[in-house]
């Protein structure tokens, strides 16, 4: 089941016995549960039919006994399981004769991050439950994604300024709603969103550091790039982010740059790039200082912290100023 159809069954109340949330999009994640809690729970607080664990916790007497509690003066019990992919593979097992027979009145949730399909636990669950993944948006599916949220309050937002707004954003969900909730509280009553608007809301100060550290790199700029990340860092920008946004950046410049030699028009640049046709040149500039080989150099690197960030246990920062004097010594004189 896909998440249109889990949503328009919680519309007609017709809310699945066993449902499994996962994925690496966790805004959505957390949407889809918020949801299904308020289709079970119609009160705000119910202490009686709510049950919560973490799965690092939690063993699956806890959660049976929980599941296969009768309601208390409501129709259904909620049961959630949060960070189920802590769950011992003996303890998801000892769930698998409740899958094949799930108690009517409780809704049993769990949310994860990330399933092993090879197990049998998840096999049955495909077979008697509703397993949702959430998957992060594409660059092309994030403007039709603003476009909807706008559309509730029957906002618009114009091109150049949906433009500038995708471009200074690094697809996280969390941040666009966070900006665009900041967008809709300044343009009060108004129903179109503008570049100014975005201008005048939406922090530049990243953009513009991330793209500063793109030219320091192109000149071999050592300190110029040191000063910028620890600029970021101060801004409160984690290791992790600083590389997300670099690697985005340069994903861009890539990009621009095979396009302006192929010499595609600014207008169809900006499109496939995603980002604001008024850009474009500043782009160009700076993607002329790198060669094809210089960005193949680059994404190996970026690679390379990105593993190292995420399973070494080494300092985050230390990785990201290594990786600043690997990208400017990488690149020639």
């Amino acid at each position: 089941m896909n998440a249109d159809e889990l949503y328009r069954k919680l519309r007609s109340q017709q809310v699945p016995e066993l449902i499994f949330l996962y994925g690496q999009e966790s805004y959505l994640v957390q949407q889809a549960a918020r949801s299904v809690r308020e289709a079970v729970l119609p009160q705000a607080q119910d202490d009686f039919n709510d049950n919560q664990f973490y799965g690092k916790d939690v063993t699956a007497e806890l959660i049976l006994e929980a599941a296969m509690t009768y309601p208390v003066f409501a129709e259904k019990r909620l049961v959630t399981v949060k960070d189920a992919h802590q769950l011992p593979a003996a303890e998801l097992e000892k769930l698998l004769p409740y899958l094949q027979n799930p108690v009517p009145q409780t809704c049993l949730l769990f949310i994860a991050d990330k399933i092993d399909n090879r197990r049998k636990f998840f096999q049955q669950f495909k077979k008697n439950g509703t397993l949702v993944e959430f998957k992060p948006l594409s660059d092309r599916e994030i403007p039709r994604y603003i476009h909807h949220i706008l559309s509730r309050g029957e906002v618009k937002i114009s091109a150049d300024g949906l433009d500038l707004f995708c471009s200074m954003m690094d697809g996280n969900l969390h941040e666009i709603h966070a900006e665009l909730d900041k967008l809709l509280t300044y343009i009060g009553s108004a129903t179109l969103i503008d570049v100014k608007d975005v201008q005048a809301v939406v922090s530049r100060g990243r953009a513009e550091n991330i793209f500063e550290l793109g030219n320091a790199v192109a000149r071999g700029d050592v300190a110029k790039a040191l000063t910028l990340i620890l600029r970021l860092s101060a801004a409160g920008e984690a290791p992790l982010k600083i590389l997300s946004l670099l690697v985005l950046h340069f994903r861009r410049l890539w990009k621009v740059r095979e396009m302006q030699v192929q010499n595609y028009p600014t207008k169809e640049i900006a499109k496939v790039a995603g980002v604001p046709f008024f850009v474009v040149d500043d782009l160009i500039r700076q993607g002329k200082k790198f060669s094809r080989n210089d960005f193949y150099r680059a994404f190996e690197l970026f690679l390379e912290t990105d593993l190292a960030m995420k399973s070494s246990g080494a300092d985050a920062e230390a990785l990201l100023d290594s990786l600043i004097l690997s990208l400017v010594k990488k690149k020639p004189e």
